[in-house]
């Protein structure tokens, strides 16, 4: 599967400002390896347009590989090269944001074209406001003032460290007093879990007794039961037996009296025939 090309854009004007005609010649510099494949590209021809513009497919360049672009190599007057990098991006790419690398190691260029310049100051005072006012120059100043800075500089990174020492120290200490309160809290809370352990163990052992007793109860109340039924039962018995004997008494104390009566009219009856 072929590799999804990268497209440039080429814009160029001269001294006046107007679209620059032309031709550019892309090649590569060296060939690549593509998977097992040794792939060779070709260098060709990019003919700019009337509004001095061109838009151009370019394969991604890896760590093997580079893309040299020649700027308008038939004109002697205009003739530049650049060797760059082309990112994979399914955007279009300026040509002036492409990376310069060199040519024989492929690694980035240090300079990207533009002239090194600096400015010399006379003290550092000076040199700081130079600073200030050409943010993209280097400047230099006397030695006595560097090491003048480089004093300053070590006596701010020696009392650095010192606030450093300290800070450190209070925050072993804190440290040290956090995992003894973590130890601590660690032992409460295993007392805590013993304790619970404890209460649940006599809690079950309160619920098994309420259980026994509850048992005892119902049997005391079952035995109660039994008995008022078998009280009930011979209080019946005695109250038949009680009206037993009455009614016997009663029978026997009629018959005597009936008897009694009968002998009296038996000695009347005699009386009146010896009469």
């Amino acid at each position: 599967m072929a590799e999804a090309m990268t497209n440039v854009h080429f814009s160029f004007k001269d001294a006046q400002g107007r679209p620059k005609a032309g031709t550019l010649h892309v090649a590569p510099v060296r060939r690549h390896i593509s998977g097992s494949t040794v792939v060779v590209l070709g260098g060709f021809d990019v003919m700019l347009s009337a509004d001095g513009t061109a838009t151009v497919q370019l394969e991604p360049t890896d760590n093997t590989f580079a893309w040299k672009v020649s700027e308008f190599p038939d004109d002697t007057d205009s003739t530049f090269e650049r060797v760059v990098q082309v990112p994979a991006s399914s955007d279009t790419v300026e040509y002036t944001d492409l990376v310069d690398v060199d040519a024989s190691t492929l690694a980035p260029a240090l300079n990207t074209g533009a002239a090194l310049t600096y400015l010399l100051a006379s003290s550092l005072q000076e040199a700081q406001a130079l600073s200030a006012a050409n943010p993209g120059q280097m400047v230099f100043y006397p030695e006595s003032g560097v090491k003048t800075v480089a004093s300053q500089i070590l006596e701010d990174l020696t009392s650095a460290r010192a606030v450093v020492e300290d800070q450190s120290a209070v925050a072993a200490q804190a440290a040290n007093a956090a995992q003894a309160a973590s130890v601590g809290a660690q032992a409460a809370s295993v007392q805590a879990a013993d304790a619970v352990q404890a209460v649940s163990e006599q809690t079950a052992q309160v619920s098994s007794n309420a259980a026994a007793v509850q048992s005892v109860t119902d049997s005391i109340n079952e035995s109660k039961a039994v008995v008022e039924s078998h009280a009930n039962d011979a209080l019946t018995a005695i109250d038949e037996a009680v009206k037993s004997v009455k009614d016997k008494a009663s029978d026997a104390t009629g018959d005597d009296k009936a008897e009694t009566t009968a002998d009296t009219t038996d000695a009347a009856a005699d009386g009146s025939q010896e009469a």
